[in-house]
Order: C-alpha cells, then structure tokens, then sequence
C-alpha cells in the first residue's frame, strides 16, 4: 500500500496538474482586483509611469520627486495630479530633468503604456499601469519553482511556489510598479542561469547571467549588486577568471550608460543627486525595522509568515546544511543585506525587500518540510499560531463569520491542535507523531486558506463600507490591439 501511494505521488501526471493547480492559484491570487489593491494613486508607482511615459513623449525624464537638491529652474510643473474618478488626486512637484533612478525600467513599463495614449501627468489607471507587473510575477512564480525543483526536487519546488504565491505581502506588494519586482525576477533568472551553467558548461548561460546581472542596475542602481552576487558564486567555485570577468563587463554594461545617460542631461545636476542619494541614512536597527515593521509598500501589514521567513532563515543557519541549502541561505542573506543597506533606516519604503521575498519562500518550504517530518510539542507551539495569524486580518464589524478570531474558539482551536504533541510529551507512540504531524499541515492549510481569503477580501475590508478609497477608471486591455475602423 505504501509503496502504491509512493508511485501515486511520483506519477508524472499527478505532478504536472498539481504544478498548474497551484500555479493558476497563485497567479490568479494576483490577477484578483490587482487594479484597486494596493489602492491607487500611489505615489510610487507614478514616479515611474510617468518618467517613462515622459521619456517616450518628449525625451526627457519628467516625474515628481521631493529631493532638495533640484532647484526651481528644474521645476517643471507643480499642483494637483488630476484623477478622472475625482479621488485619489496627488499634489506634486514635477522636476525636468528628473535623474534620481535610471531609465530602463521606466522605458519598459512606458512602452506598454504608451500603447493606449493616456493622458501623462494625471492618475493614470491601474488597469493600465500594473499590467507589466502581472506579466514579471508570471515568470517570478515560475522561476521560484524551477529554482527550488533543481535544488531540492518536485516537492519543495511546490511547496515553495505556494509559499510565494500565497503571502499576501508578497502578493500585494508584486503589483505596484517598481524596479524592485523586476530586479527580484533578475536574481532568480541569474542563479537559475549559473547553476544550469555549473551542470552543463554551456556558455551561453554564464553569458546571459552576465549581460542581465549587468544591466540590473539600469532598472535601479541597486541592481547592481547582482553583479558581486553573481562574481562571489563564481569564485565559490574557483572560477576566479570567471569571476573578474563578471565584474569587469558588469561594471562596463551597468557604469558607462549610466553615466552617459546622466551626463546627458546635466553632468552637475547628475552628481548632485547621485552625492545625496548615496548619503541615506542607514544603521544598525534597519535588520530590527524591517522584522518589526512587515508592509509592502508605507504603512505597516502584520503579516505572521514574515516571521516565519525569519524563522526559516535561523533554521538554516544552524543546521547542518547541503549545497543546495547553502546557496539558499547565502542568496536569503545576501539579498537581506542590500536591504539594510540600501533601503534606509527607518525608512518604510517596503519595496526594497521585495528580492528578498523569492529566497524567504524557499526557506520557508524547507522549514515547513522539517517541521512536517520532525513534528515536536515546542515547534507546534511556535508555528501553528503563526501559520494562522493572518486570519486576524479579516477582522471588521461586517464580518459575519467573526468566530474565527473569538478568543473562546482560538483557545479551544489552538489547544485542540497541540493537543498531540503536547501528549507526545507524555507518552512516546507513533500515532501521536502521526496526529501532531497532521496538526500542522492542518494548520498550514488553514494559514494558506486565511492568506487567500485575505488577498481576495482586502481591498472590500477596507472599501465596501467607506467613500474615502480611490477606484480606478475601467480600461479595455484590448482596445489597441482591435483593427481600427
């Protein structure tokens, strides 16, 4: 029988329809309402619409920005954003020309924008706008899975693809339109690419890993970083030629257009604000800020599988790791450090840990998979509340099913799931390994369950019954690419 149900779970079909049920899951959790939530009008993201956009129309880089260091001559433009639903309108001050990030990634969104001639400088819909970034989370899903299947095989590949496709900050967060998703995409993409070229010694993917390390940075300066990312693996395993080889081209492909681009518009202006850029205030507290302060974009989102992701990153730290776990841990920790870095101290601009977040998920898969086959009274106690915590964010008044987080039925529940390891304690039986086992996949598929039911409500939770949110206006995605009369 056992052996059965083994040749069950590697069946080659069962797999492929388990990848697209939990693939269509995933990326179906970010097609839904990804125009209201985030609520639109978020300032971020039209620092980019509207550079690109700009570029495009008139050659020049145009945006808001706050920076001291421009000076009214750089003042393009300054008042109210319009919004044609009449909410959700943004006071700014458009600075010309604006050379605070790059222009690559703005160029990339723009493109697509510019396909159906909106109006620049106004509230453009999010219809529009947060397209391209359904289209990196599509390849971002798929590659977490490819990543963690080629370390550590079908299973965690899964488990991983349901954790990142499921975690409403992580979720949330890869539809706004920012540099950070597509460079997280690039650092998957560039490991996928190297570890393929270690197996195979095909050239032509330690090339692409090169070229796209390189021109990272020209999304945001901090993609750069892949670039010593990609050159340390590569001495890792004594490819020191290899190595400086990485380094070289990636400073050629990302410094000298830069520059160039910089330059272009203004050599002093440039300096300037590259001078005031590199002097963000960061400290020793940014690591405690960022565990502290969970969000996704300004404001603060409690989400408990964060602290999960911490969690699985002290459990990988302190175990006796394989190669694949190493380079899960280094990628976790490198991408977490040009965070504290980077990002700012106090700062909560969130989406500076979005590449973080692919590494986090299959840390956390591989947390899950020991907690799942080493069940103890004291992990339970840790991880089953945490696994649930995000039911709490259902909560509202309106809410009729509010016995789920009743203090009477979260005590009752939780005593009830720790009930068999706690007797585990007492008595050693197989059945209670089996019992505390099914606890917590229990747990974790109601935490997966919470989590969906939380991406799926938000935007409602906090819209339904308030006049204060600002809605898109309805676009036809379509409407360019229909024969014109």
């Amino acid at each position: 029988m056992e052996r059965k149900f083994k040749a069950f779970l590697g069946s080659r079909k069962l797999q492929l329809v388990l990848f697209f049920l939990v693939f269509l899951l995933s990326f179906g959790l970010r097609l839904w309402k990804y125009p209201f939530y985030p609520l639109t009008a978020n300032a971020e993201e039209y620092i980019f619409v509207w550079q690109g956009l700009s570029l495009i129309e008139k050659g020049v880089p145009i945006t808001w920005s706050d920076l001291p260091v421009y000076s009214k001559d750089n003042i393009y433009w300054e008042g109210v954003a319009k919004n044609p639903t009449q909410k959700g309108e943004l006071g700014v001050r458009l600075i010309s020309p604006w050379l605070d990030q790059p222009p690559l990634f703005s160029l990339l969104v723009g493109s697509f924008y510019k396909l159906y001639n909106p109006e620049n400088f106004t509230i453009i819909s999010t219809y529009i706008t947060r397209v391209p970034m359904l289209a990196i989370s599509f390849f971002s899903l798929l590659f977490v899975y490819l990543l963690a299947k080629k370390l550590f095989g079908y299973w965690l590949g899964i488990l991983s693809l349901l954790v990142y496709g499921t975690v409403p900050i992580i979720v949330f967060g890869s539809r706004l339109v920012v540099p950070e998703n597509l460079i997280a995409l690039c650092y998957l993409v560039v490991l996928f690419l190297l570890l393929s070229y270690f197996e195979t010694q095909k050239g032509w993917q330690r090339n692409l890993a090169i070229f796209l390390a390189g021109i990272t940075g020209l999304f945001k300066p901090t993609g750069f970083l892949l670039v010593p990312f990609l050159a340390f693996l590569l001495w890792k395993k004594k490819s020191w030629k290899e190595g400086i080889l990485v380094g070289v081209i990636g400073a050629i492909l990302f410094f000298i257009p830069y520059f160039w681009y910089g330059f272009y518009f203004g050599k002093e202006l440039f300096l300037r604000v590259l001078e005031y850029q590199s002097l963000r205030p960061a400290g020793w507290s940014s690591l405690t800020y960022f565990i502290t302060n969970p969000g996704f974009s300004v404001e603060v989102f409690l989400d408990g599988f964060l602290l999960v992701g911490f969690f699985s990153l002290a459990f990988l730290l302190f175990k006796k790791r394989g190669k694949g776990e190493e380079i899960v841990l280094f990628s976790f920790v490198y991408t977490l450090l040009t965070v504290i870095i980077s990002g700012g101290r106090h700062d909560q601009l969130c989406w500076y840990r979005y590449p973080v977040y692919p590494f986090m998920s299959i840390a956390i898969a591989l947390l899950l998979r020991d907690l799942i086959l080493n069940p103890t009274f004291v992990k339970s106690a840790i991880f089953i509340p945490l696994f649930m915590a995000n039911a709490d964010l259902l909560e509202n008044p309106f809410w009729k099913v509010n016995f789920f987080i009743n203090v009477k039925f979260y005590r009752l529940a939780f005593l009830f799931l720790l009930l068999p390891s706690i007797l585990g304690l007492l008595f050693f039986h197989k059945i209670l390994v089996k019992l505390s086992r099914l606890a917590i996949v229990l747990a974790l598929a109601l935490g997966i369950f919470f989590n969906a039911w939380v991406i799926k409500s938000r935007f409602n939770l906090l819209c339904d019954h308030s006049d204060q949110c600002a809605l898109p206006y309805k676009v036809n995605l379509l409407q360019p690419f229909k024969p014109k009369k």
